[in-house]
């Protein structure tokens, strides 16, 4: 007997005895249990933010070898304190805690979740443009 005519055999059991398998779940029930993990909803746009944050880092860091500044206060306390790996850190931490809210709040809301994540995405394109920008006319000068 096959392993899914078995399971079909199993839920026949259940129903007509009016007990439930505590680790089964019901094909009808649209939420998820309390062990499993639903997909996640903006997998693309997650990756998208992992990308510019990722470039934000290593472009920075080039930055700030070649004798730059960082302008923004709450990452330069991070990287004073804790060099690059406080920053790389900081960086991901504040990634984690944006996907987190952007599950948990589309869960409830998808289109506020939605646009959260393409907002999140747009505001971490901008500091490594700006790098980029700022690696461009500074090329030729020795610091």
């Amino acid at each position: 007997m096959s392993p899914g005519r078995l399971k079909q055999d199993h839920a026949k059991h259940e129903q007509a005895s009016g007990r439930a398998s505590i680790t089964s779940r019901s094909s009808a029930t649209s939420s998820p249990g309390l062990l499993d993990l639903p997909e996640m909803r903006f997998p693309e746009l997650y990756v998208w933010l992992i990308f510019v944050s990722s470039l934000d880092i290593m472009l920075t860091w080039v930055i700030l070898r070649d004798g730059g500044e960082e302008v923004n206060p709450v990452a330069k306390l991070v990287i004073d304190a804790w060099g690059l790996n406080g920053a790389i850190l900081f960086k991901f931490g504040l990634i984690l805690f944006v996907i987190i809210c952007c599950e948990v709040i589309s869960r409830v809301r998808p289109r506020v979740a939605f646009l959260l994540i393409w907002f999140g995405v747009l505001i971490s394109s901008f500091p490594p443009v700006w790098s980029v920008a700022l690696l461009i006319m500074h090329a030729g000068e020795v610091f």
